[in-house]
């Protein structure tokens, strides 16, 4: 291609190997060197990582390359390289500066310097109102403090510690703003103070006192429901607990438009809306009255009683000494003074003046006349709320007589369900006979005290049904009185009330009969007196009168006593079940045999064994018994089955066969399992059944009888070895003929 030292490839895009030979006198024989024109590709920046620094500082700028160094400069073109590698750590800067970086490869250097900036970010402090006030009842928090600026931080010192929480619950102190921006913290914080203004947590409408005044005459009407209050009564109940130098309280009612009126005069206020009005007051911070809380209380003019003026109040004279004087229950004229009015509270004074101020009363259940002014006493009528009226009262007494020798008796026997001498009685059945003792044409009324206190004074009255406090015998009080002047006709223990005891006695209340025609008795006992009795079985039909009964059948039985007052005690019931022994035989045996698992079934469905609650055991009398009739797992051989029953009428028994062949024996001088033979065979089968045994070549070596023969494994006297052998049992069966079993047993030394 081309002789000399040196040579100029063409252009190339691609590494490309060139050889050289060295010749002289043109002899171009000998070996070629190899040399290799290498085609760099320039290499580009293939990324660059700016970096941030806040207020003043040195980064970490970052570039990666195709290939090659990396170089940085301070210029995007010529200079110095200030350093080489992926990352550059720029000097302390407090301005944004621009650094340059390229890559070189064996001398060949990117075209275009790339610029990596180091931004230096500096954060001037928010702007604000310094001064910021809420109210205690907004609880206020961080977040409600105002700032102009981005991503606004609140501390509670003006340099250093930690961002307040935005739901921080602000109090009045200084706070301190600062903002961020690209994630640079101004330095310098804005200085804002707070001031919290404090309001009254006022009670509630349930909890402010009702201010309530009696109506009065002052306006001329003491029933129209209006009069003059002081509203500022519940002030201090409505501060809490504040001063009234830091607070206004101002009152408002609501007219009848819905507006809210103030209140100018709160001491003097007369009620707008008749007997009960609602009043609202705003507590005013005094500092700033837009601090203010609100709540209500309630102002009620209060009725005074409706009573009668004056009354004529008349009693008799039943103390025994007709003079004119005589105790009153006072008590008593209270419905005649109020017409009945429920709700008063009455009391009675020996003057006017002391009903007015509530003083000096007296004893009004037992006054006696003697004590009192011209027979006059004054009755104070009070309302719940304290409001009165006061009612002249004119004792009038009357002469009474009443006749001590007649009394009516009310007898019942104790049917209540609990026999102890007491009853309920109704007392208005003595009312007529009580009555015909009295002259006729009379307005009269009867009434029950339980002593003869209760009915002089007419207190504690027995109305309606009566149950005796006293067991058995009872006098009761009546009292006979006038309802048209209240004069009395007479008082007295002249109603007596008895209570005949029910019989009381024992008994057993359950036997068993066993159907073995064997009668049973049934016994009364212990009896509380002497009684009658009568027995009924299931249908009614009496069967005895006597205290005692003896039955042959089962059932239900009732017996009933009756005493010498005519009481007849509670029904007792005495129940008689019947049972009986089972009646078992082999038909009512199921028997599964010449099984892996052999098993007896007893069939006791719909009563098969008989009439008696029965429960089953296997070959011990004893038991265990259990009530599920089937046994499993039952061994070839001769069983007993017992049949229990559980009233104890007796224990039936069946002798069961279960026929099986053993599936080895062990003739090995132990004296246990020495023989192989049937088992189970019973007496349905004859004596002319055979079996025949075989050893593994079908040599005959024993023919015994099936009843009673058995095998000893030895043969013409010689012991034979360990091995299977075969038998075929021929049995035959009373009934069903000749039956053939087949099988091999293992003989085991």
């Amino acid at each position: 291609m081309f002789k000399g030292d040196t040579y100029t490839t063409p252009n190339i895009s691609a590494s490309t190997t060139y050889y050289a030979l060295a010749s002289i006198n043109d002899c171009i024989e000998g070996v070629r060197v190899a040399v290799e024109a290498t085609v760099t590709s320039i290499p580009v920046i293939s990324s660059v990582t700016d970096d941030l620094v806040c207020e003043l500082g040195s980064g970490t700028l970052l570039a990666t390359a195709s290939a090659g160094t990396i170089n940085w400069y301070e210029s995007p073109t010529g200079g110095i390289s200030v350093g080489t590698g992926t990352s550059f750590t720029t000097p302390v800067l407090n301005s944004t500066t621009n650094y340059y970086v390229d890559a070189t490869v064996n001398d060949c250097t990117t075209t275009i310097r790339t610029p990596v900036v180091l931004t230096v970010q500096k954060t001037d402090l928010p702007t604000g109102n310094s001064n910021q006030s809420f109210c205690d009842i907004d609880h206020a928090t961080v977040a409600d403090l105002m700032a102009n600026g981005t991503d606004i931080q609140w501390y509670s010192s003006s340099s250093g510690g930690t961002a307040l929480s935005l739901t921080d619950t602000l109090t009045s102190s200084i706070y301190y703003a600062s903002q961020i921006i690209n994630t640079c913290e101004s330095p310098a914080r804005l200085p804002v103070t707070v001031l919290i203004h404090e309001t009254v947590v006022p009670p509630t409408l349930a909890d402010i006192p009702l201010i309530q005044l009696c109506d009065d005459d002052l306006d001329g009407d003491d029933a129209n429901g209006f009069t003059t209050f002081d509203l500022t009564t519940n002030q201090s109940v409505i501060l809490n607990g504040k001063s009234d130098s830091d607070f206004t309280l101002r009152y408002f009612f609501t007219d009848i438009s819905g507006t809210k009126i103030e209140i100018l005069s709160p001491k003097t206020f007369i009620n707008t809306v008749k007997d009960t009005q609602i009043i609202d007051v705003r507590i005013e911070n005094k500092a700033s009255t837009t601090c203010y809380t609100e709540t209500s209380f309630t102002i009620r003019v209060n009725a005074l009683p409706v009573i009668n003026s004056s009354i004529d109040f008349k009693n008799c004279d039943s103390d025994g000494n007709p003079d004119g004087f005589t105790n009153f229950n006072l008590n008593e004229a209270d419905g005649f003074i109020t017409n009945n009015a429920t709700g008063l509270n009455i009391s009675y004074h020996l003057s006017r003046s002391e009903a007015d101020s509530n003083t000096g009363a007296i004893n009004a259940s037992a006054f006696n006349n003697s004590n009192s002014i011209s027979n006059m006493v004054y009755a104070r009528v009070e309302t719940s709320l304290g409001c009165h009226r006061i009612c002249d009262v004119n004792l009038q007494v009357s002469a009474t007589s009443f006749s001590p020798d007649f009394y009516e008796e009310l007898e019942l026997c104790d049917y209540d369900g609990l026999n102890d001498g007491y009853h309920e009685f109704d007392l208005s059945l003595a009312t007529g006979t009580l009555m015909a003792e009295l002259p006729a044409g009379q307005n009269l009324t009867i009434s029950y005290y339980r002593n003869a206190e209760d009915a002089q004074l007419e207190q504690n009255e027995i109305i309606g049904v009566y149950r005796n406090e006293v067991p058995y015998s009872q006098p009761v009080y009546v009292r006979v009185e006038s309802e048209d002047n209240g004069a009395c006709f007479g008082i007295g223990p002249h109603l007596l009330l008895t209570v005949n005891p029910l019989p009381e006695f024992e008994i057993d209340q359950t036997e068993v009969y066993c159907l073995d025609n064997t009668s049973i008795s049934l016994f009364t006992f212990n009896p509380k007196g002497d009684y009658t009795y009568e027995w009924t079985d299931e249908n009614g039909a009496v069967v005895s009168t006597e205290a005692n009964v003896s039955v042959n059948t089962g059932g239900v039985y009732n017996v009933i006593a009756t005493s010498d007052y005519g009481c007849e005690s509670e029904s007792v019931r005495f129940e008689v079940v019947e049972s009986a022994i089972a009646n078992i035989g082999l038909d009512d045996i199921k028997i599964v045999e010449l099984s892996d698992n052999n098993s007896i079934e007893i069939n006791n469905s719909n009563n098969n064994l008989g009439i008696g609650d029965y429960e089953f055991a296997l070959n011990d009398i004893n038991g265990p018994y259990k009530g599920d009739p089937y046994f499993d797992r039952v061994g070839a051989g001769t069983h007993i089955i017992y049949v229990r029953d559980k009233n104890k009428c007796g224990i039936a028994e069946l002798e069961v066969f279960i026929l099986g062949f053993p599936k080895y024996f062990t003739p090995n001088g132990d004296t246990f399992n020495e023989t192989w033979q049937i088992k189970g065979l019973g007496n349905d089968y004859t004596n002319a059944s055979k079996v025949s045994i075989y050893d593994r070549y079908g040599k005959l070596i024993k023919q015994l009888s099936a009843k009673n023969g058995f095998w000893d494994g030895t043969f013409n006297g010689q012991v034979l070895p360990n091995s299977d052998y075969w038998f075929v049992a021929k049995l035959d069966h009373i009934t069903a003929g000749v039956k053939i079993f087949k099988g091999h047993f293992s003989l085991l030394r």
